[in-house]
């Protein structure tokens, strides 16, 4: 069995759940009247209908086949490529690909890596949802384009570097205690001094 979500339906609200007809069979053959109903607020809806016929169509032509047969090689040597100036730049940040779904990751624990999304945005890109760390492409995406954002991406990365939100002080990391530690130690301490007081 395979599902396909609204992308299917051009946008719109579309789910389908498709495989061999054994297992789409919605009806015992000894009890042909025990029915398994697929119910749903769209089903059939003309609207949507002629949208995802419309897709099936272009997907049939040569040029979607062409762009979809180098996809996840053209959007993983991009995601190389933009780690690999991350990387030359020693900036603590890298991203992860899912064909042209990404995800920001960091090398280096910081208390204040969410901050980038605010970085980023103020070189004029924006996160696919706020908070998720995600960047989601367009296929169609050209290289000029990509490149641009590429360049953008190093820029929020430097800019967050030198204002200094990456900084660790050499001399006291070692006996520090690591950041994840440091944050439940603060959590719980909070808690519990916000403890109601018993008389």
């Amino acid at each position: 069995l395979v599902t396909y979500g609204k992308t299917i339906g051009g946008g719109l609200p579309i789910g389908v759940v498709a495989g061999r007809a054994g297992l789409m069979k919605r009806f015992r053959d000894d009890k042909p009247t025990d029915f398994c109903f697929a119910r749903g607020t769209f089903n059939s809806h003309p609207y949507v209908m002629a949208a995802m016929r419309q897709f099936l169509r272009h997907l049939d032509t040569p040029g979607a086949q062409a762009l979809y047969r180098d996809l996840d090689a053209t959007w993983h040597g991009r995601a190389e490529a933009l780690n690999a100036q991350l990387a030359r730049a020693q900036l603590p940040v890298r991203v992860a690909a899912m064909s042209s779904v990404w995800t920001v990751l960091y090398t280096a624990p910081s208390r204040y890596n969410w901050m980038f999304q605010y970085y980023l945005r103020a070189e004029g890109l924006a996160l696919s949802w706020v908070g998720t760390g995600r960047l989601i492409f367009p296929l169609t995406l050209e290289e000029a384009a990509f490149a641009t954002i590429t360049s953008r991406f190093v820029a929020a990365a430097a800019a967050m570097a030198r204002d200094g939100w990456w900084w660790t002080d050499p001399a006291s990391a070692a006996s520090r205690p690591p950041i994840a530690r440091q944050v439940l130690r603060e959590t719980l301490l909070h808690g519990w001094m916000k403890r109601p007081v018993r008389a």
